[in-house]
């Protein structure tokens, strides 16, 4: 069963809201990126306040594309997001923060852009619950899809068939079944949902092409 993560990127508190209304009623996990303007080019919402802010049945995996994640990781435990994605490629002891996040009972998953060699995972694929193959080049919603990922995702899934692949970015009927023929077994959507016209619809076309 592959499952189908709506993503939200927004610098708008509101617009926040906003979209936490329009898709909760069709998921039971959103995938809320959150930016630095540093580590990518843009910046968003701070997340956990506005998850502090709200009443939401929902899980939350939380996608630090931030250039220090050790020096936020704090405050967002006392949110109720239970699992994180952190980019191997930013800066701080990753061993650290995994280690962190686990002793307060989160999950952890690492990513990598789609530059990165596949390698970049090896030293820590012990540690994490998953990983996660950046299909675009993150910051902004509606980014080219970058298909060399789709071998990346198929060569790390030959060497480690037992970890679970998560895509995000670039997710549409037309690059939805590659990568899950590739390995992944859960595919972040921005865009394609979150600004089609009936997010269950958008949900049922995704979900209809990998079966």
């Amino acid at each position: 069963m592959v499952d189908i993560i709506p993503a939200i990127l927004t610098d708008s508190p509101l617009k926040f809201k906003e979209l936490m209304l329009r898709i909760e009623p069709y998921v039971k996990r959103v995938h809320l990126d959150i930016a630095d303007g540093d580590f990518v080019p843009n910046k968003t919402i701070n997340g956990y306040d506005e998850i502090m802010d709200i009443e939401s049945a929902l899980e939350f995996d939380i996608h630090l594309m931030v250039r220090k994640p050790q020096e936020i990781i704090k405050k967002w435990l006392f949110t109720h997001a239970d699992r994180f994605i952190i980019h191997a490629e930013s800066e701080g002891d990753l061993n650290t923060i995994i280690d962190e996040l686990h002793a307060n009972r989160r999950k952890v998953g690492l990513t990598i852009n789609p530059e990165m060699p596949v390698e970049k995972l090896d030293p820590h694929i012990a540690r994490v619950d998953f990983v996660q193959f950046m299909t675009v080049n993150p910051g902004f919603q509606g980014s080219p899809f970058v298909n060399e990922v789709v071998d990346k995702v198929s060569e790390f899934h030959q060497k480690y068939p037992d970890i679970m692949i998560m895509c995000d970015g670039g997710i549409t009927p037309e690059t939805a079944s590659g990568l899950v023929k590739a390995g992944a077994s859960v595919l972040v959507s921005g865009s394609y949902v979150i600004k089609s016209e009936s997010v269950e619809k958008a949900i049922e076309e995704l979900k209809n092409c990998i079966k």
